[in-house]
């Protein structure tokens, strides 16, 4: 593959993530194709679009200029034919594997043999969505952050059956994308990060499960201490740091200790079992009927957006 192959993007899914994903790749100025289920989904994911791209402009993350021509870069459809005229296609449907299974055997069939398909899950390994392909080496991973064209972190795992010329030209194409891609070598379930993240929500819960802290104390602890630096300054950058002796001993001290539970925290099935589902039913960890949930999103996206005005150019350079 060359580095210029990929010159034009279906991304099928107006959910969630496609409308984000969508204004990273036209404002890079990829003609762009976005596909919804029908007529009401697809405007749906226009109009979330066009509500993400007017959020950069209102906080100076992107010009007028430079929103009115990425808009013009996108299409909507319904007709998933459209999908054959793509060098790269992003899948970003519900997260269910024989439905994505399903999904691509029919991408595999429908597009020419150039195009490589991409899946924007959240923790399924492409090894497995990919299982029912002819051509599986043109499968991989490109998890995208939520929000999608706010967060810089794009993971691409390669599957079991992935071809590296594959890995290759996706990695390249979201660096032109602005995006900072990781590459997973081993396809396993949650990526990379989620992984992290997992591992950490694990130990969250289960301190107040345990009457360790509250939840409050556990998000400020994190917000103010550790996650405050991580940015610039990652977890084993820090053990390098304070060096392998300390690490050694601290982990022998704590590890001890942690939770190190292989299934969901009883905690959160008492929560479900009660009906306490979060920001949906009002109750969670915390009381959504005294706080708004709206208020910690927009909080999020704007933080999101100054670290994005910042640049790429601001970041200490990958060692």
């Amino acid at each position: 593959m060359t580095e210029n192959e990929i010159s034009r993007v279906a991304i099928v899914g107006t959910g969630q993530m496609g409308p984000g994903i969508a204004v990273s790749t036209t404002l890079a100025g990829y003609p762009t194709t976005l596909i919804g289920r029908a007529a009401a989904s697809a405007a749906r994911g226009r109009a979330s679009y066009d509500k993400a791209l007017a959020f950069l402009v209102e906080n100076g993350a992107a010009t007028p200029g430079e929103a009115t021509a990425a808009a013009g870069h996108l299409t909507t459809t319904t007709d998933i034919a459209a999908a054959a005229t793509a060098d790269l296609v992003i899948e970003s449907i519900v997260e269910h594997l024989p439905t994505k299974q399903q999904f691509f055997r029919e991408l595999d069939d429908l597009c020419p043999s150039r195009t490589i398909l991409a899946s924007n899950t959240s923790g399924l390994r492409i090894s497995d969505i990919a299982a029912l392909m002819q051509r599986p080496e043109r499968a991989v991973t490109t998890h995208f952050w939520n929000p999608g064209h706010l967060m810089p972190l794009v993971e691409v795992i390669q599957g079991e059956r992935t071809a590296e010329e594959t890995v290759q030209a996706v990695y390249r194409f979201l660096l032109r994308c602005g995006k900072r891609p990781v590459i997973g070598r081993k396809d396993m379930p949650g990526q990379i990060c989620n992984r992290l993240q997992q591992a950490l929500v694990r130990e969250a819960i289960y301190m107040v499960q345990e009457g360790i802290a509250s939840p409050e104390d556990v998000e400020t602890a994190l917000k103010a201490g550790a996650g405050l630096r991580w940015p610039v300054y990652g977890p084993l950058e820090h053990a390098d740091v304070v060096g392998a002796k300390l690490s050694f001993a601290v982990q022998a001290a704590v590890l001890p200790s942690l939770c190190n539970a292989t299934e969901p925290a009883q905690l959160l099935k008492d929560m479900l079992a009660a009906g306490n589902e979060g920001i949906r039913t009002g109750k969670g960890f915390h009381d959504w009927t005294v706080r708004r949930a709206d208020d910690l999103i927009r909080t999020r996206d704007l933080w999101l957006v100054a670290r994005m005005k910042e640049g790429r150019a601001s970041l200490p350079p990958d060692p």
